[in-house]
């Protein structure tokens, strides 16, 4: 018997605007003044970056850079990943 493992079909980036979007809930005002620093990290032009390509959005597999990642955790918002179908 052969196992076929899918991805979920909903491309990348609307998981990761998905995930965006619960960080732009955040209400704390040093939450929100950090990710404003950190918005372009991931995308090779960001902060964290520095200079090179960085990973593009479209193909992200977690958040951007390390400060976005522990704002995340300590507000509890996970950056989602491709669910797998087994059939």
């Amino acid at each position: 018997m052969d196992v076929l493992h899918e991805m979920d079909a909903q491309p990348p980036l609307a998981r990761g605007v998905d995930a965006m979007r619960a960080l732009n809930s955040i209400n704390d005002r040093l939450a929100r003044s950090l990710l404003a620093l950190h918005c372009d990290c991931g995308t090779g032009t960001g902060t964290c970056d520095g200079g090179s390509s960085g990973d593009l959005v479209a193909r992200r597999l977690t958040w951007g850079c390390e400060t976005i990642e522990l704002i995340a955790d300590h507000f509890g918002i996970d950056y989602p990943v491709a669910r797998r179908k087994i059939g």
